[in-house]
This record gives structure tokens, C-alpha cells and sequence, in this order.
């Protein structure tokens, strides 16, 4: 697990804790019993914190490929300046 996805993983957990000691029991089915719209809501807030965790894991994967590739020109740097220069 990258630090990112730990990051993100504990900010979810704070948040789900957070939720789950401020309402009493029972408010997920009278959500959905009484405000179905409501629900509907929290279905898509809950879909959008998804699909942005994966989106940022994913840009972080590329931030580390192109941190790796910038690290492995600069060795590449290295090797040509001390490589014997054609006459």
C-alpha cells in the first residue's frame, strides 16, 4: 500500500467513524423508507468519493513512474558524461 492510499484509507475511516457515532440507529432504514431521494444522494456522494480516491491513486502511480524515469535519465546523464569521448 503507497502512502497515498494509506492517507486516503485513514481520512475514509475518520470519516465513516465520524458518521457512524452522530446517528442513532435506525437511520438508514428510515432514510430509506421516508427519503428515498436522500439516499439517492448519499449512493452518489458515496460513488464520487470512489471514483475520486481511484482517480488520485492512479495520477499518484503516474507522479511515481515519471518521478522514476526522471531519476533514471539524470543516471543516464551520469553515464554519458563519463563515458571516453569518440576522437
Amino acid at each position: 500500500m503507497n502512502p497515498l492510499d494509506r492517507l486516503l484509507g485513514e481520512e475514509l475511516s475518520r470519516c465513516l467513524d465520524r458518521i457512524a457515532g452522530s446517528y442513532g440507529e435506525g437511520t438508514l432504514a428510515f432514510i430509506n423508507a421516508h427519503h428515498p431521494g436522500l439516499r439517492c444522494r448519499i449512493d452518489e456522494k458515496e460513488n464520487q468519493l470512489a471514483a475520486l480516491r481511484l482517480e488520485l491513486l492512479e495520477r499518484y502511480a503516474a507522479w511515481q513512474a515519471a518521478m522514476k524515469d526522471l531519476e533514471d535519465l539524470w543516471a543516464l546523464a551520469e553515464l554519458k558524461r563519463s563515458e571516453p569521448r569518440a576522437a
